[in-house]
């Protein structure tokens, strides 16, 4: 009889608790992993947005060391750019100019040997949501090449120059040309599934040496 008694005192799970524990712990799994998903689907958005602006940030550096390198700035919007016309300044309060176009610090690597490089210019500009640099070795259209300098991932919507100073009060002054460059635009992600970002960057630059 004790064998017995021992028996009957001994419990277990029932068939419905069971069913209750295994439809809990499948609920805590689907969470879980759902929130795993969506936190991995986050980060590919993020690393693939972040990439992106990288490349904006990256063509905005190019830009900016050019620029403070460079000298007789002539800021407007037109394309072609008057390349051997006098300095311009496009300041605040106006629209501000597309087009920037300076003579860069070093020689335009070409093979016309007839020509005057002291009329080397670099061009700035935006086409078709891409921005471009154009290179006038001697300021001859015929010894024109041209860079893309944004990624395919991004559209330029717009582009835009501020400069003062482009101009010489006299033979010789002090005032530093000082451009600033505004690049807004959105993302073109390569998944349907990531939404594009909007973005907006913004720098000044001064020229280093002086320019008269």
């Amino acid at each position: 009889f004790s064998n017995i008694k021992k028996q009957k005192d001994i419990k277990g799970f029932t068939l419905i608790e069971l069913i209750v524990a295994m439809a809990i712990f499948i609920s805590i799994i689907t969470i879980a992993t759902g929130a795993l998903f969506s936190a991995q689907a986050i980060n590919a958005r993020l690393e693939q947005s972040q990439t992106i602006l990288d490349g904006i940030n990256l063509t905005m550096e190019v830009i900016s060391r050019e620029v403070r390198y460079g000298s007789i700035f002539y800021c407007g919007n037109i394309i072609p750019p008057p390349l051997n016309s006098s300095r311009n300044s496009c300041v605040y309060g106006g629209g501000g100019g597309n087009v920037l176009t300076f003579k860069p610090s070093t020689k335009l690597a070409t093979t016309d040997n007839n020509v005057d490089q002291t009329l080397d210019r670099i061009v700035f500009y935006l086409s078709n949501g891409i921005i471009y640099k154009d290179e006038y070795a001697g300021g001859k259209v015929s010894n024109k090449k041209t860079y893309q300098i944004t990624p395919n991932d991004a559209k330029i919507d717009s582009f835009r120059f501020f400069v003062s100073g482009a101009e010489s009060s006299s033979s010789f002054d002090f005032d530093q040309p000082l451009v600033t460059i505004i690049i807004s635009g959105v993302t073109i992600p390569k998944k349907t599934t990531i939404i594009p970002v909007s973005f907006n960057v913004q720098t000044s630059v001064s020229s280093r040496a002086l320019d008269n």
